[in-house]
């Protein structure tokens, strides 16, 4: 197999640009690898002293980023927070689940976090909370959210919150995350995917020469797109073009502070590095031979389709 990139490309240790140059399989396979013990140091050091994580060390902690550094240490395979093992992780997480709640996204975060420290949630205040979102707020976005949280943290049907009649539908102008969002809500909520063929493909065509993701075809690559992409692609049961470009923009994109940034060259964050980890488990997942299967209802499952 042959790789031809005529744009910036990093293989066994260079970066190329300029002039079409061929890589074959072998070259791209000598990549980088991903380095997890620098990654954990990078995450480590956003630890704050509230118990919470904040995008860079002098920054205050946040739900957002508190989720980011937790979901990256689940994925590789730390034990779950609990009271005892973290109890300024879970002190912090308490006294933000008694304050006010803020966007659906971040109470989504929040509650999750609750749940994996396996904190007492209010669920009548959780479904007033949903029913409240939904009264101002009919985006896909906020549809996904209230349906993941009456799937993930209630444990009930999503139609609970929604009126049968009101179809789930994409955006008029779509990116790549708009789409992992309506494909997951589709599932959630038991609904016939139409032109799923033509969905795969439109996705399939967001991938880039330098292996990463646009927000839909001919954009720049990003690894927040690469995570949209590879989930609504797994939901698909479909895969990327080329994985193994796919593999190495991600890994590319990890920094000498062992932290991910959006792209290679550019600065390291949490949000990014959150994004490089699971885009690179659900590519392990992806180049699983034929007839193996994964737990596609599992924690870490969900935790990885999130996005």
């Amino acid at each position: 197999m042959s790789i031809t990139e005529n744009i910036l490309y990093f293989v066994t240790g260079k970066w190329y640009a300029g002039k079409k140059r061929d890589f074959t399989s072998v070259e791209v396979k000598m990549a980088r690898k991903f380095d997890h013990a620098p990654l954990m140091v990078f995450v480590q050091k956003r630890r704050q002293a509230t118990g919470g994580y904040g995008a860079t060390p002098q920054l205050p902690a946040t739900i957002e980023d508190t989720f980011h550094a937790v979901a990256i240490g689940l994925v590789l395979s730390k034990d779950p927070p609990t009271l005892r093992s973290e109890p300024a992780l879970t002190g912090y997480l308490a006294q933000r689940l008694a304050a006010p709640w803020l966007g659906i996204d971040t109470t989504f975060r929040l509650l999750t976090l609750c749940r994996f420290c396996g904190l007492t949630m209010d669920t009548k205040r959780v479904r007033a909370h949903l029913t409240a979102c939904l009264a101002g707020d009919t985006s896909l976005a906020a549809t996904y959210y209230v349906s993941k949280i009456a799937t993930e943290i209630l444990g009930t049907e999503p139609e609970e919150f929604f009126d049968p009649s009101r179809p789930t539908a994409l955006p008029a102008r779509c990116a790549v995350d708009d789409m992992a969002r309506y494909l997951a809500v589709k599932i959630m909520r038991a609904q016939r995917i139409e032109a799923a063929e033509e969905l795969t493909g439109w996705l399939q065509r967001s991938q880039n020469g330098d292996g990463g993701f646009g927000f839909f075809p001919g954009t720049t690559s990003f690894i927040e797109n690469c995570h949209a992409s590879l989930a609504a692609l797994s939901l698909l049961g479909a895969r990327p073009i080329n994985l193994a470009n796919a593999k190495a923009f991600i890994i590319s994109s990890q920094t000498g502070d062992g932290g991910f940034a959006r792209s290679p060259g550019a600065a390291p964050f949490l949000d990014a590095s959150w994004h490089g980890v699971a885009s690179l488990r659900l590519l392990e997942e992806m180049e699983r031979p034929a007839g193996v299967l994964w737990e596609s209802s599992s924690q870490q499952s969900r935790l990885i389709h999130s996005v």
